[in-house]
């Protein structure tokens, strides 16, 4: 069952199949020369892509070879299926069972990883936490730098059945950072940092190991300390700045993170040349190659990025000067955008529901729309929960439910989403799931009016017109203030300008003219800076 769902899901893993024979003592000589196999015929695809072997052939040959390793016993081989298993999200028993296996031969990278897996998947289960700690502990006597960290974690947690010792955390990370482990230096630069009981908090140690971290060429380290270059610690009112601007050292040191694989610097990298910062000349091209590494190592936020550049295309340059780098292509915005909802991102949810909303490249599915735009309104996206709302005002993929319906529209409204303040003042003003509430629709598009939103400025205007306010009075004055607000923020449009008119030609000099100051009012404090 494994080796199937192994086929399937690892096909396009091949990259981050995370096995090192280095950390692998006598492993057997089949082991050892399948997986160089595997590695030769991964590097020399990536040398020549499109000529060189098939990567999800070569993976699977590997597969189907290490399977028969560990039907044999192979330790080094069953601990590979069971990681490999992990990284796929296969069946936890199966993995726990070739873990165990692998494990029960001494095999120390098993009982490091099987222990991380137990007390993830069991933390309520006694029994397999107390056999998580002893494999944690067999592995770290036996110098395994995963073992080290996890009891590390675990001692300043207090959990597992271990006492709460930061002292004892301080130790083991201390031990594997002097033997070079960079993630246990970056661990120890953030407990300094964190002000932990029993361990006061040291800027300038956290920095220390923070550099330390960067020099062992850990990427995590490389692109925190870059970050921190890019920018230049804000130092507080009489204290002293730790870290001084430093906008070419911080890219160099982006560079180097991302040269490990190490995907959030290869999006930032992406992120400065599409914009041109820290001095950088704006370079679109180098945008996209650096996003697209990041896509390639699963960075969410990098395969949406790249999602926008094919929806829209991309072009660098103006005039004869244009030249296009990314061609529209809404069938692989589509697909980028599939992969980063896959990756857990609102933004991709919302996107992917919108395509089949309106049904761009893919067969129009309010179904389907409901759903992703569901996924997407829960993580708390404004213009989801609004496109939500819509669906559930039209009984559009849902059934009609207008109580839901302003519900959603009243979460993106709290959020300022101008949009979903219209449409919430609008079921207001004429009483949809219940009875008229014209203070309520008055303030909505107050408050979206003073985004700068015309249709909101419109509604003023129309509901100041008819009196269906909090005073319930007509207010000729503010009404034509308001739409002549709306007419500047439309740019003039057609109809704005057309109800002003109409709105003035019924008013008296005196109105016209009080309609006046309450405009000039309402200029003035747009102008006016927030302080």
């Amino acid at each position: 069952m494994l080796l199937t769902a192994l086929k399937v899901k690892l096909a396009a893993m091949v990259a981050v199949a995370g096995i090192d024979t280095a950390e692998m003592p006598n492993v057997s000589p089949a082991m050892e020369s399948t997986l160089t196999q595997l590695a030769a015929d991964q590097k020399s695809a990536s040398e020549e892509p499109g000529k060189g072997p098939d990567v999800n052939a070569s993976f699977n040959a590997a597969l189907a070879k290490v399977n028969e390793l560990a039907k044999t016993g192979d330790k080094d081989a069953q601990y590979a299926l069971a990681h490999w298993g992990v990284l796929s999200n296969s069946d936890v028993n199966e993995i726990i069972d070739l873990y165990r296996k692998a494990a029960a031969q001494g095999q120390v990278l098993a009982k490091a990883e099987l222990a991380q897996v137990l007390l993830q998947a069991f933390p309520q289960d006694q029994a397999r936490v107390t056999e998580a700690v002893k494999l944690a502990q067999d592995a770290e006597a036996a110098d395994n730098k995963v073992a080290r960290r996890l009891l590390a974690k675990l001692y300043i947690a207090g959990s597992g059945g271990l006492e709460k010792s930061v002292e004892k955390a301080k130790a083991l990370l201390e031990k594997g950072s002097k033997d070079g482990d960079g993630e246990a230096t970056l661990n120890l630069s953030q407990l300094y940092a964190a002000d932990v009981p029993g361990m006061p908090k040291d800027e300038q140690k956290s920095l220390d190991y923070l550099i330390k971290a960067t020099e062992q060429k850990n990427a995590v380290a490389m692109s925190t300390y870059a970050a921190r270059l890019f920018d230049g610690d804000t130092a507080a009112e009489g204290s002293k700045q730790l870290v001084k601007k430093d906008p070419a050292k911080a890219l160099k040191m982006f560079e180097d993170a991302a040269a490990t694989g190490f995907a959030a610097a290869n999006r930032l990298l992406g992120a400065i040349y599409e914009n041109g910062l820290g001095g950088e000349k704006k370079d679109l091209k180098k945008a996209v190659e650096y996003y697209t590494k990041a896509a390639n190592a699963n960075d969410a936020q990098a395969l949406f990025r790249l999602g926008n550049y094919f929806e829209s295309g991309l072009t660098e340059g103006e005039g004869d000067k244009a030249v296009s780098v990314v061609q529209q292509n809404a069938k692989s915005a589509l697909d980028l955008y599939r992969l980063a909802a896959q990756n857990g991102l609102s933004e991709a949810f919302y996107n992917v529901g919108v395509y089949y909303e309106t049904g761009t490249v893919v067969d129009k599915d309010p179904a389907k729309a409901f759903t992703f735009h569901l996924r997407a309104a829960n993580a708390g996206l404004p213009q989801a929960q609004h496109r939500l709302a819509g669906l559930y005002q039209n009984g559009t993929g849902v059934a009609q439910d207008l109580v839901a319906a302003m519900g959603w529209y009243q979460r993106a409204a709290n959020a300022n989403f101008a949009a979903s303040q219209i449409a919430l003042g609008q079921m207001y003003e004429i009483g949809a799931g219940g009875r008229p509430d014209p203070a309520a629709a008055e303030q909505l598009y107050v408050n979206a009016s003073e985004q700068g939103a015309p249709l909101a400025m419109l509604r003023l205007a129309s509901v100041y017109e008819r009196g269906l306010t909090s005073k319930g009075v007509p207010n000729l004055a503010r009404a034509l203030a308001y739409a002549d607000l709306a007419v500047d923020a439309s740019n003039k449009a057609e109809l704005a300008v057309k109800y002003r008119d109409e709105l003035k030609g019924k008013m008296k000099a005196d109105e016209i003219a009080e309609a006046k100051k309450i405009y000039d009012s309402k200029k003035k404090a747009a102008a006016t800076p927030a302080k």
